[in-house]
């Protein structure tokens, strides 16, 4: 891999190029990432790059890129499953872990993953997890492990919402998306549960807080698939984000991929993700935090930088 920095000329054109190029039916996103020869470039995302979408230019800003099988979707889960340590008495409370709003819609429980516990600016433990996960109103009550019954019982609450961080920026294209840097929201916990900040179900307990590099081996745990190992591989993305409906809903900008290892020791289910995940934390070989997971497709994991994050919550550990 590359040692130096992405080349400045490549993010602007990245920069400059992103929203036209998204306006092409079949383009998904746009990145920074490695050719064949381990040289920077830029990638286009779509569906299939054996058929590529028509009308693709000849360079982005006068720099080549390559195509690469992409579709960023969302992984919230819709029922609780058994892969979770949230059951009733379980504390403590950790990374890795299910989680979801008390509130029950449409006999549905909206499902994801806690990331982890952190100290906020005041020294009180704070849990974060994806917007598109626990965002309702601030003051909603979460629960941990996700709602299995409605009303949801007193003893599993977890807290209440404190902050959303969506994309709900007007977009740079007319009549079009969303947009933002963030699908990340953070919720307090009661004092009832017993909490440890920093420490990540199956994975342990995290060093640091820090920003993903390309070519960094990392790994999550998400409730659902449990700990899952990968490669970044590209940096600077602009993603548009589907819903589990396929619907386009976001653009997210400067966010990161991840290709999952292909080693069924390492990934026994043979994906980095699955429904459910959303929410996880990224850790890399220093356990060190670098990424808010969101979404995948299978061979692909979708995340947020971690430092703005951890900056803008004001997160400690």
């Amino acid at each position: 891999m590359p040692a130096e920095e992405v080349p400045v000329e490549l993010s602007a054109a990245l920069n400059a190029n992103a929203f036209g190029l998204l306006l092409l039916e079949g383009v998904n996103g746009i990145d920074v990432g490695v050719d064949a020869a381990d040289a920077y470039t830029l990638r286009l995302l779509v569906d299939d790059p054996d058929a590529p979408p028509a009308a693709l230019p000849e360079s982005i800003g006068g720099f080549p890129y390559i195509l690469v099988a992409g579709r960023p979707q969302l992984e919230q889960g819709g029922i609780p499953d058994e892969k979770t340590y949230g059951v009733p008495g379980a504390d403590p409370v950790m990374g890795g872990i299910q989680l979801g709003p008390a509130a029950i819609v449409g006999g549905e429980a909206h499902v994801g993953t806690l990331g982890c516990v952190f100290h906020d600016a005041s020294g009180s433990p704070v849990a974060v997890s994806n917007a598109h996960v626990i965002c309702g109103a601030v003051g909603d009550k979460i629960q941990q492990p996700a709602p299995h019954v409605d009303p949801a019982p007193s003893n599993e609450r977890l807290g209440s919402l404190l902050q959303c961080l969506a994309p709900d920026t007007p977009s740079f294209i007319p009549g079009g998306l969303p947009s933002g840097f963030f699908d990340a929201a953070l919720c307090s916990v009661d004092a009832a549960r017993t909490a440890e900040v920093g420490r990540i179900a199956d994975i342990g307990t995290v060093t640091a807080l820090s920003s993903p590099r390309i070519g960094s081996i990392v790994r999550k745990r998400g409730h659902r698939t449990g700990v899952s190992h990968g490669v970044v591989e590209s940096t600077l993305g602009t993603y548009v984000a589907r819903d589990r409906a396929g619907t386009p809903l976001w653009v997210l900008l400067g966010q990161v991929s991840i290709v999952r290892i292909p080693d069924l020791g390492l990934n026994p289910e043979g994906v980095w993700s699955r429904g459910g995940d959303s929410g996880s934390v990224v850790v890399n070989e220093g356990k060190e935090i670098v990424a808010l997971h969101w979404g995948g497709d299978g061979l692909r994991g979708y995340a947020s930088d971690f430092a703005p994050i951890t900056f803008t919550f004001g997160l400690g550990l």
